[in-house]
């Protein structure tokens, strides 16, 4: 037989299979973004709180940045400056790799109006559109390799395999391209990856959305015949649509986001371990991160701009609470004294233990305040002299950790001066010093907006937008909540 001969029958089982899919991948085909869209309607149903959804500050956009991207990616690129993958040596392109590059090629340029970041973000874009796969009127972006989930050989993600969370951040990627050019093919994209979302689970093609026993809408990380249930890259999807519906106030992005915030609502105890990391995932209970901890508690503060509901708030406050960000770069504060000083195996246990006996007060370097598994409390780890690699139990007055950590910005949120109270706020240096302070003793029941909150010198603070003691922190503990401070 010919190589022509082979060639076209070769073509003609690519034809068949892809037709037997409800997929035509021919790269000759029209791509993501070339034509208008025809949504459907939404045709599933699913638990969904009645959960407001607001527009935000630019500034306060999910993925908004304060300074813009170096222009020296150091990120692996192809000759083209598209973000790639690398796997056993190859090269291969990763949709959320390009989403989220390009959405901080956008957000820089939001900071600079220099060109060259939107030159930069269309490229990353374009190649999302060119490699999408289009099924009916929805559009998906492929992961084009294998990858073997938590690192474990027997739970793989056969290529090509789609994620909600790519898709998410594709969608936002689209809006924010069509708001900063204009460009239609950009809204038709957007349009394209929407209709993703409008589609349930099935066995013969692309998926990212199901509906669990429990009537509850899942955007899924990792679309597979055993889905992940992955809190984080349900959240991020959810930013897509919360993005999708700034532009468009299309009533099916909303519902779907009602939806996807109510699993977030009515699952939370089951991601939450108490004084504990959060769970990945839930259908690998082994599954912890610190690194997610922390981006699910940003997600839940950010679902609280969204909505303005304090539950989400609460959850994250919870979190950070249960397992605050454990690095620092600070001095403790060591009073005279005796103490038992630490060491700790990987599973927490007492690997050794020794008593150490200060004359004076001191100042410590720590590099860890950090809740140890089975130990009670937060522990400092010290890093120089006699107490290097050793570590002690963190007790306010005694062992503090000077200057800040543990810090959480947030949507603006009512808290209430009682009457007849007095409050001091303050104001911190980087070591924790006091530079200022500044008194108030209303006469009446004040409430006024903070917007972010941290542990200044081992106590939790929250930081005054407006009121009495505007631009100050002051102690957590002496606040309350609006309802709560009436009592």
């Amino acid at each position: 037989m010919s190589r022509k001969r082979l060639a076209l029958l070769a073509a003609g089982l690519v034809v068949i299979l892809a037709t037997v899919t409800g997929l035509f991948l021919m790269r000759d085909s029209p791509h993501l973004g070339s034509k208008p869209v025809s949504l459907g309607p939404l045709t599933f149903t699913f638990a969904a709180h009645d959960l407001a959804i607001n527009d935000l500050p630019r500034e306060e956009y999910p993925y908004a940045r304060e300074a813009p991207v170096t222009k020296k990616d150091k990120g692996i690129h192809d000759k083209h400056g598209v973000r790639m993958r690398t796997f056993d040596g190859k090269m291969y392109n990763h949709p959320v790799s390009q989403a989220s590059y390009a959405i901080d090629l956008l957000e820089s340029y939001q900071i600079t109006k220099d060109k060259w970041y939107l030159d930069l973000a269309e490229r990353n874009a374009q190649r999302l559109m060119t490699e999408a796969v289009k099924v009916d009127e929805a559009w998906y972006v492929p992961y084009p390799f294998d990858f073997a989930l938590h690192g474990k050989k027997t739970d793989m993600m056969i290529a090509p395999w789609y994620s909600a969370m790519a898709q998410g951040q594709a969608l936002t990627t689209f809006v924010r391209l069509y708001e900063a050019t204009g460009d239609t093919q950009y809204k038709n994209a957007a349009d394209g990856i929407f209709a993703s979302f409008l589609r349930l689970r099935n066995t013969k093609s692309p998926w990212v959305v199901w509906v669990d026993d429990e009537n509850h809408l899942w955007l899924e990380e990792y679309a597979s015949e055993v889905p992940d249930r992955t809190l984080n890259g349900h959240m991020f999807a959810t930013f897509g649509l919360w993005d999708y519906w700034r532009l468009t106030k299309d009533e099916r992005a909303v519902k779907l986001y009602q939806g996807a915030l109510t699993m977030v609502k009515d699952y939370f105890p089951r991601f939450r371990n108490e004084n504990s990391l959060s769970h990945y995932c839930l259908e690998h209970p082994d599954a912890f991160s610190t690194k997610y901890h922390q981006i699910h508690i940003k997600q839940l503060y950010t679902m609280y701009g969204f909505t303005h509901d304090p539950e989400f708030a609460h959850m994250a406050d919870q979190l950070a609470s249960d397992f605050p960000p454990p690095a620092v770069d600070n001095k403790a504060e060591v009073k005279a004294g005796t103490y038992t000083a630490v060491q700790f195996g990987k599973d927490g246990a007492t690997t050794g233990s020794r008593k150490v006996v200060l004359a004076a007060d001191s100042l410590q370097p720590v590099d860890r305040r950090e809740r140890i598994q089975g130990q009670t409390g937060l522990w400092y780890r010290f890093t120089e002299g006699d107490l290097a690699e050793w570590w002690i139990q963190e007790k306010v007055g005694t062992v503090t950790l000077q200057g800040q950590a543990a810090d959480y910005p947030f949507y603006p949120r009512a808290q209430a001066l009682r009457a007849d109270h007095r409050y001091v706020g303050y104001t911190f240096d980087a070591d924790g010093k006091v530079t200022a302070d500044q008194k108030a003793k209303p006469e009446k029941q004040t409430t006024f907006d903070v917007v972010e909150k941290a542990i200044w010198n081992g106590e939790e603070y929250m930081l005054a937008k407006d009121g009495p003691l505007a631009g100050h922190w002051i102690l957590r503990s002496e606040l309350k909540e609006p309802a709560a401070a009436q009592g």
